[in-house]
């Protein structure tokens, strides 16, 4: 059926195009984390009463001209039609197979290619085949709009030698849409715009919460790094025996002291997520009030357009919903149901140690940076939250297999189980510590305190080598001081011993530059356990003695950065910097008075020097490179599922 199009009709499909359906794709989306999210990204279209009825009326004009365009003799034709994604994409419909906004889709598989951005993560080319009774709309020679509210059927990845992208297949058809008295749907709408300015302020409200949380999460996350480092000191084997009954107690009195302030800090975060909560569902519920009234007012359109298929489509929807009515599971099912469900949980808990994980890392690159040190992560997080996912959208599979398959059919069943299992064991593998870093300590805790040792070595990398350049310099310049002297002086100097003592100089000289040189060329070790307390007494010691030497101002201008950047991202306190400072200066001190030769005094110079930032230490060690096996170990999880049959 072809019916006229009104100039309000062919103006909104206008519009669709121009405004790229922003505000009415913000309508479809029932979640309220999608609002939220794009709020925090200045992205989010507030809401408000006007817009809000002008781009209902949008929708239902848009899609009025749909089925007048939709002609009966097209039901029967075979189109197929592309759109640019990418993979996160695919698996959330393998997941959720339910797609509510208009689609607006390509004509060819090369017009789609040419959507997909370069910063797309993993693009994927979308096959649709179109169901005979999905009505669509043609805009122009190269795109196509598929009505709102359809459901995926039979996704799966075609083999395709014509493009560089990997091409998923799927069959879309209508779902079915809601049905409301007239009463009802004038109430839901008056509800839904009453609501409005309630929403937005709650909204408003969720971002505030976020950035609070956001707040806490850092501070916590701060404070949970010193306890780790507290609790790392404390488990080394010279503990016990290099620590006075004070400094235990001082240590105690600190745990005490930081594990009150984290309490504090989980409370409020906790108070601070209920009330979020709290607002997120009633922005959902608010979200899905619209979903329903906009499902109703389609029905009516169709039922208006196509009075002849009225019957016909009242009596499937009453079959559909008779088929809808919920089903107490059997017992065995329950129990392999149970199963799924429980794997299902520690892959979530699994994801957002991931998430955790990539925050960490993304907030150690900024502190680097801040620092112009050079850490990467160790681990490659992105990588297993790639896998992670993955995972996630087989198990999720499972648990739907497990909906299908009749009670009786004990054999598959058993076979599930016997699957879920095995998946079970090998996902409580994964939280086994592999580098054995401290004791009874979770893998995602290693893999915590080994990236944020990554992160400390390379900034005592950077400080070390600041310090080695400087120290040179300073070198070179005290050398050619000395070989640049007139030769009257060196004359004078045979008969004053100055000229021997400018020997020995050279040669102490010499040996220092040797040291430092050596210290500059060998690369930190991940396994030692790097102090922020250290790193900036060894800055505050450096500066104090070279503050005025303007050969090296850039070198102390850069020194200084770094300490102010240690002092903002970690929790640093002070009394333990001076006592650091005081221990290593405290080494310096002669071992017994007595009368000493100017010639030994420049030796022992040299000796304090080497032995004050370590340059008489031997750092050649040898350790094993740190490898990365989560993601691989996720990818055989995956890998058991897709090659056990059961899917």
């Amino acid at each position: 059926m072809k019916s006229k199009i009104t100039k309000e009709e062919f103006d909104a499909i206008t519009n669709l195009k121009n405004e790229q359906n922003i505000k009415m794709n913000q309508l479809f989306v029932e979640h309220a984390e999608n609002d939220i999210l794009s709020s925090m990204q200045n992205e989010f279209i507030p809401y408000q009463k006007e817009d809000l009825i002008q781009t209902i009326d949008q929708i239902k004009k848009i899609y009025t001209t749909m089925i007048k365009n939709y002609d009966s003799s097209e039901k029967n034709k075979n189109i197929t039609l592309y759109k640019g994604t990418n993979l996160a994409e695919i698996d959330k419909l393998k997941i959720n197979s339910i797609i509510h906004p208009f689609l607006v889709v390509k004509s060819n598989q090369k017009k789609a290619e040419s959507e997909l951005s370069n910063h797309w993560n993993r693009p994927v080319i979308l096959k649709i085949n179109r169901n005979e009774n999905l009505p669509f709309l043609k805009l122009d020679k190269d795109e196509t709009l598929i009505t709102p509210f359809t459901v995926v059927k039979n996704l799966k990845e075609e083999i395709s030698e014509n493009t560089d992208f990997k091409v998923y297949e799927i069959e879309l058809q209508p779902q079915e849409l809601e049905h409301l008295s007239e009463e009802e749907a004038n109430i839901l709408y008056n509800t839904i715009l009453e609501k409005v300015d309630q929403i937005n302020e709650k909204l408003t409200a969720c971002v505030a919460f976020d950035n609070e949380n956001a707040t806490h999460y850092e501070n916590i996350r701060k404070l949970e790094q010193l306890l780790a480092n507290h609790h790392f000191a404390m488990e080394q084997e010279n503990y016990e025996q290099d620590t006075t009954e004070a400094e235990k107690q001082s240590d105690l009195d600190d745990i005490a002291r930081i594990n009150l302030e984290l309490t504090s800090l989980r409370e409020n975060t906790t108070k601070i997520f209920n009330l979020r909560k709290e607002n997120s569902d009633e922005i959902a519920d608010w979200k899905k009030d619209i979903i329903t009234y906009l499902k109703n007012e389609l029905r009516k359109i169709n039922e208006e357009c196509l009075l002849e298929d009225k019957e016909e489509k009242s009596e499937k929807t009453e079959n559909e919903c008779i088929t809808k009515e919920i089903k107490k599971l059997d017992p065995a099912v329950e129990s392999v149901k149970k199963e799924a469900l429980e794997n299902i949980a520690v892959v979530h808990t699994l994801l957002e140690n991931i998430k955790n994980l990539i925050s960490k890392q993304q907030n150690h690159a900024r502190i680097a940076e801040s620092m112009d040190s050079n850490y990467k992560a160790l681990n490659n997080a992105f990588e297993m939250k790639n896998q992670a996912e993955e995972l996630d959208a087989l198990l999720q599979s499972i648990s739907n297999k497990i909906d299908i398959v009749s009670p009786e059919n004990k054999e598959e069943l058993a076979k599930i189980s016997e699957t879920n299992i095995q998946i079970s064991i090998l996902l409580n593998y994964l939280n086994n510590a592999k580098a054995a870093v401290s004791k009874k300590i979770s893998r995602f805790d290693e893999i915590s305190i080994i990236e944020e040792n990554e992160l400390k070595k390379e900034i005592a990398e950077t400080i070390k080598n600041i310090r080695c350049e400087a120290e040179l310099k300073k070198l070179r310049d005290d050398v050619e001081i000395i070989q640049d002297k007139s030769s009257f002086r060196k004359f004078v100097g045979r008969f004053t011993g100055r000229n021997k003592l400018d020997r020995t100089m050279l040669s102490q000289i010499q040996i220092r530059q040797t040291a430092i040189r050596k210290t500059f060329k060998t690369k930190m070790p991940l396994s030692y356990n790097y102090s922020i307390h250290e790193l900036i007494a060894e800055i505050e010691i450096f500066i104090k003695e070279n503050d005025d030497d303007e050969l090296i101002l850039e070198d102390i201008s850069q020194l200084r950065k770094i300490k102010e950047a240690l002092k903002k991202n970690f929790v640093i306190i002070d009394s333990k910097v001076m006592s650091i400072i005081d221990k290593k200066n405290g080494k310096n001190l002669p071992v017994e008075a007595k009368k000493i030769s100017k010639t030994e005094l420049i030796e022992i110079d040299t000796y304090r020097f080497l032995n004050r930032y370590g340059y008489d230490k031997s750092n050649d060690i040898q350790e094993p490179e740190y490898q990365d096996t989560l993601a691989g170990e996720i990818k055989r999880i995956v890998d058991y599922i897709k090659t056990s049959g059961i899917l």
